[in-house]
């Protein structure tokens, strides 16, 4: 039976191992979302959405009880989608990657644009081959977004053609490139978070249609770009998720996010641009 939402974003951490000028910036005190409060939002989300992602904002490696936290989305039988800048890929062993919830590692290869050439090298090493040796069955998705022209996006892109599409260009998928099986190189431009000067003129978007989000402390948030609650629907500690999500206020903003109503003020500033609908 197919599920109301494609994707549900929970964010285990909102503490992170960079600090990269093209993320948000929280006003939350950095927090962990607890087992207990985990499992409740997952198993409550894994019946609405087809895919969790470990994500919001956060690195999720920076949780300590990661594995833990996979083993549960294994143990409710979900189809999880992990999102990582990479540089703690190794922290917990590679088994991790062998559970049976995962399908997809997601990553930001703009992250190592910070890092000391040095560093940036020897950490770009360790993804490729990372890639190339992945288990069987899932998907590694490198993400490169920024400038096409900038150096260190073009500098990126030959090193990972070279190593994981012998140097050739690759077979152009969607908005990237395959590089083998199970490998992709995707593109895109930065993105303008909310509250900014940035973002581009909508007709709407696809928050509470597409997906939801779900913060470290249990607030659900129409979209991963909602990263301090600003519109915040609930607590799934302290209710359950298809009832705040099926909510007057919440079928409300799901209206008013698509175009349907007046745009809500905090979405016009957000680089996200939705098909129109």
């Amino acid at each position: 039976m197919k599920k109301p939402f494609r994707r549900a974003f929970i964010e285990i951490t909102n503490s992170c191992n960079l600090a990269c000028g093209f993320c948000a910036s929280s006003s939350r005190p950095k927090a962990e979302m607890t087992l207990e409060t985990f499992e409740r939002a997952a198993a409550q989300a894994g019946e609405l959405a087809a895919v969790v992602f470990l994500h919001l904002l956060g690195e999720p490696f920076m949780h300590p009880r990661l594995p833990g936290i996979l083993a549960i989305c294994s143990r409710l039988g979900l189809k999880v989608n992990l999102v990582t800048n990479g540089l703690l890929l190794n922290k917990f062993g590679p088994d991790i990657f062998k559970e049976q919830c995962l399908g997809q590692v997601s990553i930001s290869l703009h992250a190592l644009s910070g890092l000391p050439p040095e560093l940036r090298a020897l950490s770009l090493g360790k993804l490729l081959e990372f890639a190339q040796r992945r288990p069987p069955g899932l998907i590694v998705s490198f993400r490169l977004r920024g400038n096409p022209e900038d150096a260190f996006i073009k500098e990126t892109r030959a090193a990972v053609l070279e190593a994981l599409a012998g140097g050739g260009p690759g077979e152009q998928v969607r908005d990237g490139l395959k590089l083998r099986e199970g490998v992709y190189l995707n593109f895109g431009s930065i993105f303008d978070w909310p509250g900014g000067p940035g973002g581009r003129a909508k007709k709407g978007c696809l928050g509470l249609r597409h997906h939801f989000g779900i913060l470290s402390d249990g607030r659900v948030v129409p979209c991963c770009a909602d990263f301090d609650g600003t519109m915040a629907l609930g607590n799934v500690k302290e209710k359950p998720l298809a009832k705040i999500l099926s909510s007057r206020e919440a079928l409300a903003l799901r209206d008013s996010i698509a175009g349907r109503t007046p745009m809500p003020p905090f979405c016009a500033s957000c680089g996200f641009t939705a098909p129109d609908s």
